[in-house]
């Protein structure tokens, strides 16, 4: 320590970079958060029939005959769609085997016959992304709260 000159001892700091440490320490709410808001981002694709991207899905035949929504006629797909997140990672998906064509697009039905455009709905958007990044910063913020 410098003689003749000034010392600063905040006694509160080793008590909040202990409690922000344990925070940080727990990133399971942190990748849960995340992973409510990228199933909130992906139901809004089915509502919009748009790619994480924003562009709009190839119309289905049964969506254009009834005047409907494609990806939606009985809706288990996008009821399906759930998260699983473990401290390091989050990820976002369906459980129906079905969920894999839709995406991805191919070849389906008996014979494999019929060709499926691919209508991605999984993923990361623009938005996701911009919300995924607040969730974190205010989660960085809150652990160094008293």
């Amino acid at each position: 320590m410098a003689t003749g000159g000034a010392s600063l001892h905040w006694g509160g700091l080793e008590r909040a970079m202990g409690k922000a440490t344990q925070k940080l320490g727990d990133t399971q709410p942190l990748m849960a958060s995340i992973g409510e808001a990228l199933v909130s981002g992906t139901l809004k694709r089915f509502q919009h029939e748009e790619e994480p991207s924003g562009k709009k899905w190839p119309k289905s035949k049964r969506a254009a005959l009834e005047s409907g929504q494609t990806l939606t006629d009985t809706g288990l797909l996008r009821r399906s769609i759930d998260y699983a997140a473990t401290p390091d990672k989050v990820m976002v998906g369906s459980n129906r085997v079905y969920a894999r064509i839709h995406q991805m697009g191919g070849k389906t039905g008996k014979g494999h016959k019929v060709t499926m455009p691919a209508r991605p709905f999984l993923g990361i958007s623009a938005a996701d992304m911009k919300e995924a990044k607040a969730t974190i910063a205010d989660f960085l913020t809150g652990a160094f709260k008293p």
